[in-house]
């Protein structure tokens, strides 16, 4: 099917439904007569008046067999067809002809067909055929080929008849958007259009429209600005709801096709990057014939196999959201910055910058949108990880200056990501690795959980834990979906994600000695490439840094060794246990910080301690400290050695 849309003269065309409808009419009342005429079988054929148009008029039937390419024999046949359906006269004149009883249900025959419509022919019924391809006609061929039993489409009744409508097997999946632009992607949309007009299976990516909220919001605008150049509607597909099924793929295929073609319309559709619904997006547009423009890009071995197809590819610029919105300059700041870190929908966003309608100060509107922002990008990653919320900043944190000048520094290059990489132009040549990978070396409770909590919050960013035993599984392939599936929604989000005990899953790739053996390496290859693609932080701590893959620490920024705290550490961790409302007795902080342990081991023996001076009713003293620290080495199965008490206070 061509990109050029058939159009309407415009003196004529207020006037096209009830010319079509005279058409019609016209075109039953002969064959009523016909058929009439000793029932329509045996008698000196009648020459059927010639399919012709006006100048300034195209019935509807003339222009489906235009469409698809029907011969005139599958024309009159479906003219037929629809009489059956609006003409109780001509039904009953069929029935006659075919001798049907009027007690019995009256039904279009192929075999009628063949003997009443000019230039019959028997490929008509073919399922490779137009009639069946594009389900223009119901068959019934449970009696055999030439006693069929036909009916026609309902969409396809619609159109022939000039009433406005759509497919209702489409619901849900698909939908019209025939909306008249605003102009504003003019600078964009006109060459587009100019380079793919006339052609007749164009394809046009917009790589770059799904990297964010702002992006997807242009690339819809553009792709609409597109189609309508070249006199199209846009015709949206939920790739989301796709089936899997070749089969399904292909009907869904085939009536998008129609229904494009009866709009007109060009097709559109946003490929996301769940690998399952890329790959159903990308099998559905290896079998459309339609103009199609993408928002996102197919991958190479998907782009193979669209050899019939002419490809272009065009960037989405940033679109301000003041383009679309009409907002007060520090709302508008505030929203721009917040949609460079959060995906969300247009509902979303609209929903969050109500939440600042009536909000004056600046700072108060950035800190309010930002937050309501980070909360709808959530979207389903709460049911794939562990949300950590805390306040823990870096003053918490008890490490040496130069674990410190570390952690400082990732914070600060994750909150300068985009003006490296989108303003100054470093993510221009390679889309790869623009996200930040942090390993976290330490001994069990040496803080890398909690300076991770302190990066997430000085960037103003959701932490998420991943637990390794929802994600790893014994099943082949599984593994990889669930990594997709938590990427996916992280993505979205922005989120600071925290693999816990990293080891457990990005140990050394084992030595190939069977399929167990292979799989499980092709499960790591796959998690260090969403590693190296995930355009946020992703954090992962380890207890034994010698267990990782020399592949592995190869893609990672940073390298954060956590040693274990010394004396003078240990006292101001237990300085920082206690919050200023409890009760505190005589407390020895320098005899405590002679016990072996490490801030998480710290945490633990205070709040242990916390909970039996609670149970005497009485303030945390020295001997609930050391009575807790006893049960903790035994814990750990180490030698308790009670410190001697020096100063309490």
């Amino acid at each position: 099917m061509s990109v050029t849309a058939t159009t309407l003269l415009p003196d004529v065309a207020e006037a096209w439904p009830a010319r079509n409808q005279r058409w019609l009419s016209k075109r039953f009342a002969f064959w009523r007569e016909r058929l009439g005429r000793e029932g329509g079988r045996g008698s000196e054929p009648v020459a059927a008046p010639p399919l012709e148009e006006a100048d300034d008029f195209q019935p509807a039937a003339l222009q489906m067999r235009t469409l698809f390419g029907l011969t005139t024999f599958e024309t009159e046949l479906i003219v037929l067809a629809a009489g059956m359906e609006i003409d109780s006269a001509l039904r009953a004149a069929v029935g006659q002809a075919q001798g049907t009883s009027p007690r019995e249900p009256m039904r279009l025959t192929f075999s009628l067909a063949l003997a009443v419509l000019p230039e019959p022919h028997w490929d008509a019924v073919s399922p490779l055929g137009s009639l069946r391809h594009w389900s223009l006609l119901e068959f019934d061929i449970a009696a055999g080929l030439a006693q069929a039993v036909l009916r026609i489409d309902e969409r396809v009744l619609h159109y022939l008849t000039g009433v406005t409508a759509f497919d209702e097997r489409l619901a849900g999946i698909a939908r019209l958007d025939d909306t008249t632009g605003d102009g504003e992607d003019d600078d964009l949309s006109l060459p587009i259009a100019t380079a793919i007009g006339g052609l007749r299976e164009p394809l046009v990516m917009l790589p770059n429209a799904i990297s964010d909220a702002s992006r997807r919001r242009s690339g819809r605008s553009l792709a609409r600005a597109v189609f309508q150049r070249v006199g199209l509607h846009t015709l949206w597909v939920d790739t989301s709801t796709l089936s899997s099924d070749p089969r399904q793929l292909m009907d869904l295929a085939h009536r998008l096709d129609r229904e494009a073609a009866f709009t007109p319309a060009g097709v559109a559709l946003a490929l996301e990057t769940d690998a399952a619904c890329a790959a159903n997006a990308g099998r559905l547009i290896a079998a459309l014939r339609s103009p199609i423009i993408t928002l996102g890009a197919l991958s190479p071995l998907q782009l193979a196999d669209l050899s019939h197809r002419q490809v272009w590819r065009f960037n989405v610029p940033l679109q301000d959201v003041s383009a679309s919105r009409f907002l007060r300059p520090p709302v508008r700041r505030a929203a721009d910055r917040a949609l460079q870190q959060f995906r969300v929908d247009d509902v979303l966003l609209d929903q969050a910058l109500a939440t600042v309608a009536d909000v004056d100060d600046e700072a108060e509107v950035d800190e309010r949108l930002w937050d309501a922002m980070r909360e709808a990008a959530r979207g389903g990653l709460d049911a794939l990880a562990q949300r950590i919320d805390s306040r823990t900043t870096f003053d918490d944190l008890i490490v040496p200056p130069l674990v410190a000048a570390q952690l400082r520094e990732i914070a600060s290059q994750l909150g300068q990501r985009m003006r490296v990489y989108e303003e100054w132009g470093f993510g221009d040549r390679d889309r790869r690795g623009l996200g930040i990978a942090a390993l976290f070396a330490g001994e069990s409770g040496t803080g890398k959980t909690f300076a991770a909590e302190a990066i997430a919050n000085a960037a103003r960013l959701d932490l998420y834990r991943i637990d390794l035993a929802s994600v790893v599984s014994k099943y082949i392939g599984e593994t990889e979906k669930n990594l997709s599936r938590l990427f996916d929604a992280a993505e979205r989000s922005g989120a600071v994600l925290l693999f816990d005990e990293a080891d457990a899953l990005f140990g050394k790739r084992s030595e190939v000695k069977d399929s167990h053996d292979r799989y499980a390496n092709i499960e790591v290859a796959y998690l260090l490439q969403r590693i190296e693609s995930y355009r946020g932080l992703a954090v992962l701590t380890t207890n034994m840094k010698s267990a990782l893959d020399r592949a592995f620490l190869r893609r990672i920024r940073f390298v954060v060794q956590f040693p274990f705290p010394d004396e003078m550490a240990r006292e101001q961790i237990w300085r920082l246990q206690f919050p200023a409302r409890a009760p505190l007795g005589r407390i020895d902080y320098a005899a405590l910080a002679r016990l072996q342990l490490s801030g998480g081991h710290i945490h633990s023996v205070a709040l242990n301690a916390a909970f039996h001076a609670a149970g005497r009713g009485a303030p945390i003293e020295q001997h609930d400290l050391i009575a807790a620290a006893r049960a903790e080495f035994a814990k750990l199965e180490r030698t308790f050695n009670p410190p001697s008490v020096g100063h309490l206070g």
